[in-house]
């Protein structure tokens, strides 16, 4: 099938050949792209360029490149070129040249032509309108472009003129279809053994000029096992062939897209497998009760990709027992009988088997027939089914000395087979057919004892035995031999019981004989630690431990021996005793260590940690987790690793784990630390000293002053107790109770105002830390009505050093407020008024009068208000109520 798609018709025209009249040489060597927006020279149909016309201008010769270009994805490209010669004598004329066929340049609707000269410009032009005004007919050229085919250039506008229409012309034709070439085949027959990279077809196609390109359009049925490689041709297996009909279709296109198809139709054939050596028989007896191979078939496939599956399809009459498998050790299928067949002569004595092989594409089959034999077995008579055995002497045994004879039966009266095997395989007794056993090689020097035949007898059908017989030779004996001593062995101290150290091994060519194993050990306090299976020699550590460093002795001899019953054999074995690395071992889980509380690195103490190392000379190291202490790793001191102090909340125990390590092994314990509180604070006053009233007319019990102190200790050592010296009073006049409160324990109207004690408070806490304060006693005055005079007297006011500071405030204060009011009154005040007014009251006459004098009596006048000491208050801030009463 040939399509045909945009040709250009035969004798197209694409260009100009105008009336030309202008004639200018200009850009020397430049190439010019007539592309113009009047699309003269742009050609819009598919095909050849079949001749050119140029217009010689005025005595132009050289080489002019006539040319098409293409625009490639935005890039002009020089699609085709035909060189033409220009002589001189040929300036001023039309010069038409017809290009040959294998010259022809293929061209694509969207191409332009173009041209090229050596030279001057050839191709004369001609300019419209005088080369003004209407830009339809700007071209493009550039100084740089080649003139071979696939080059590329960038045009610019010609825009000195813009009217030229140059004097070159295309003729046009349709060229050629494509045609695949005379000859190619469109049917073809393969094996599906064909191999892998076969080629099936090879596809051309021709079109003189032009480009063409092949594609494989379809595959039907769709295979993956085949490949067209459209550069080529080829049409090529990459797999195997599937059988049947693969019909393909190759279309070959130009670049005018006319295209041509060719069918071709491939024909895959199978070989079918060929079973080669059915149809067969064979005979098999009835009495067969195991698994039998009956027939290995040969089946082959000329297809070698081919896998062959082959089944039994029918057995008649039915006989379930026969089946297909790989025979052992090959990849060919055999024809198997099942143990325990049931086969009977009288019931069936004939089966055909039907063998189906398929390779999934064509199938062969092949019969197989058995034959069924009647058989019973032979028996032999005189063997029983258990053991069986004989003595004879070496000495009376000579070549040919028959030892013994089986004897055995057989219905059917065939000819029986005997044959055996013997252990040891040196064996110096044979069968024969008579059943006879003989003496084929002489018994002297012999060195086994015992000989086991495995007696068999075969009717030609069936194999009956084996049965056993044993014959013993009386008189011969050898010493067993022990094969691996002298040796040497380590044990590690403290392996445990029974463990197995060394096995000793021994030989006996009289392999009958029941060995026993002794042994002896030197030094003699080995068999505390080490003794030998008397069965199987085996050298195993006893009950006792092995302790390196208590032993004594770390290498003991032993010596084994192995015995027949006749004779024995002996060797050596070295014991070294190795040391191991024991762990050190706490005596006890718990452990307990007292100390008082304290600053950082207070030491509370060193623990007598009870401690074994089986290990001698054995360093040890000492850990403890508790973060609050430090524990040395030697030494064992324990010290605080910060203040530590139980006032304040810390713990009054410790629970830590020690770890006590020998550098590769460890144990651990626990280790209780008790933390004692100290009286580690004093209790103290809140002063040195203290001065306060005291009336003399106080009350007994009337208290002065609550003066606690104070103790950062907790429990006992906190608990603070006061006492008073009253030695500078004379007497008891002053107490302090368990609180801290200074009362008065006595009268004190025996002093005088103004008089002033002292007495000294201690307060001690319960560790006996103590503090002391004095506190000095003034006696204030007392007010009376009487004019008896006295001494006595109240605290003044400026006897206050507080109201003393007040006091001094508050003048400042008024100084400051005359000073201000002094200067309102100078700068407001209207004094000249004020002076009038005073001479005008100052004019009147007033009588004076002598005023009377009054005698003022020294008596005290009565206070109104008394402040006895019942309510006397002084300023003292630590002053509590008098009628406080201490008990």
């Amino acid at each position: 099938m040939t399509i045909v798609v945009g040709q250009c018709a035969a004798g197209t025209e694409i260009g100009k050949n105008p009336n030309v009249d202008t004639d200018e040489d200009f850009l020397t060597g430049a190439t010019f792209l007539l592309k113009s927006n009047d699309n003269t020279y742009r050609i819009s149909c598919c095909g050849f360029v079949t001749q050119w016309d140029i217009d010689i201008g005025t005595a132009r010769s050289g080489t002019l490149y006539a040319e098409v270009w293409r625009d490639v994805s935005g890039t002009w490209t020089l699609a085709g070129v035909n060189t033409i010669l220009v002589d001189a004598g040929e300036a001023l004329t039309t010069k038409t040249v017809v290009v040959a066929a294998a010259d022809q340049i293929a061209v694509q609707d969207g191409d332009y032509l173009g041209f090229k000269s050596s030279g001057a410009t050839i191709v004369r032009y001609d300019k419209t309108a005088n080369g003004v005004g209407n830009t339809n007919e700007i071209v493009q050229f550039s100084a740089a472009a080649g003139h071979t085919v696939s080059n590329t250039a960038t045009f610019g506008e010609y825009t000195q003129e813009n009217n030229l229409e140059f004097g070159l012309k295309a003729t046009l034709g349709p060229g050629t279809t494509p045609q695949f070439t005379a000859g190619l085949a469109t049917t073809s027959t393969v094996t599906d053994d064909t191999a892998v990279g076969t080629t099936l077809l090879t596809v051309v196609a021709t079109d003189p000029g032009d480009t063409l390109t092949l594609t494989l359009q379809s595959t039907t049925p769709a295979s993956a096992a085949f490949n067209f490689d459209p550069a080529s041709g080829f049409l090529t297996s990459v797999s195997n062939l599937p059988v049947g009909t693969t019909t393909f279709v190759f279309r070959a296109a130009d670049l005018c897209l006319n295209t041509v198809e060719h069918t071709f139709t491939l024909t895959v054939t199978n070989y079918p497998p060929v079973i080669e050596n059915l149809p067969a028989s064979t005979e098999i007896s009835e009495d067969v009760n195991v698994e039998t191979q009956l027939y290995v078939l040969t089946v082959t496939d000329a297809s070698l990709a081919d896998t062959v599956t082959c089944s039994i399809t029918n057995v008649s009459p039915a006989l379930p027992a026969l089946y297909l498998r790989y025979a052992t050790g090959t990849s060919n299928y055999a024809i198997n009988l099942q143990a325990g067949a049931g086969l009977n002569y009288d019931s069936i004595r004939t089966y055909t088997v039907t063998v189906e092989c398929d390779d999934t594409k064509d199938t062969t089959t092949g019969t197989f027939t058995l034959y069924i034999l009647r058989n019973q077995a032979p028996v032999i008579t005189n063997l029983q089914t258990t053991s069986n055995s004989i003595d004879v002497a070496s000495s009376s045994v000579s070549i040919g000395t028959n030892v013994y004879t089986v004897t055995s039966t057989d219905l059917e009266n065939d000819q029986l087979y005997y044959n055996m095997t013997c252990i040891p395989a040196t064996c110096p007794f044979k069968i024969y057919d008579s059943g006879a056993i003989l003496a084929d090689k002489s018994l002297s020097g012999l060195t086994d004892t015992a000989y086991d035949l495995f007696i068999y007898v075969y009717d030609g059908h069936t194999l009956v035995g084996p049965r056993s017989l044993t014959i013993k030779i009386s008189d011969i004996n050898t010493a067993p031999v022990i094969t691996n001593l002298p040796t040497t062995v380590s044990v590690a101290e403290n392996t445990a019981a029974t463990t197995d150290v060394y096995t000793v091994t021994k030989t006996d060519v009289n392999s009958l004989d029941t060995h026993t194993w002794t042994s002896t050990i030197s030094p003699a306090s080995g068999s505390l630690y080490f003794t030998i299976d008397s069965t199987t020699g085996t050298v195993k550590t006893s009950s006792t431990n092995i302790d390196y460093e208590t032993i004594g002795t770390t290498s003991f001899l032993l010596t084994a021996y192995v015995s027949d019953g006749k004779a024995s054999a002996s060797g050596t074995l070295t014991i070294s005793i190795t040391n191991q690395n024991e762990a050190p071992q706490f005596l006890l889980s718990t452990y307990t260590l007292t100390g008082n509380e304290g600053s950082a690195g207070t030491t509370i103490g060193t623990p007598s940690f009870s401690v074994s190392d089986p290990d001698a000379g054995t360093t040890l190291t000492y850990t403890q987790s508790c973060p609050e202490l430090t524990m040395n790793p030697t030494t064992k001191l324990v010290t605080l690793s910060t203040n530590y102090d139980v006032d304040t909340g810390s713990a009054t125990s410790l629970s830590c784990t020690v770890t006590v390590s020998d550098g590769e092994l460890t144990d651990t314990a626990t280790l209780n630390v008790i933390i004692d509180n100290i009286n580690d604070n004093t209790p103290t006053f809140t002063a040195s000293s203290y001065s306060f009233f005291a009336s003399s007319t106080a009350d007994v019990g009337t208290i002065i002053a609550s003066l606690p102190a104070t103790d950062g200790d907790i429990g006992t050592f906190g608990d603070v107790t006061y006492s008073i010296d009253p030695t500078s009073t004379g007497a008891n006049y002053f107490g302090i109770s368990s609180t801290g409160d200074l009362f008065v324990a006595s009268s004190l109207s025996g002093f005088y105002s103004g008089q002033t004690l002292a007495v000294s408070l201690t307060a001690t806490d319960g560790g006996g830390l103590t503090d002391i304060a004095t506190v000095t006693l003034i006696i204030p005055a007392v007010a009376t009505t009487t004019a008896i005079t006295t001494t006595d007297r109240y605290l003044t006011f400026f006897e206050d050093t507080r109201n003393v500071a007040w006091f001094v405030f508050v003048i400042l204060m008024t100084l400051g407020l005359i000073v201000l009011n002094a200067y309102f009154i100078v700068r407001y005040v209207d004094f000249h008024g004020i002076k009038r007014a005073c001479e005008r009251m100052c004019r009147r006459k007033r009588k004076w009068k002598q005023p009377k004098r009054q005698i003022i009596s020294r008596t005290p006048t009565p206070i109104p208000y008394v402040r006895t000491p019942a309510n006397f208050e002084t300023w003292n801030a630590w002053r509590i109520p008098d009628s406080f009463n201490p008990q």
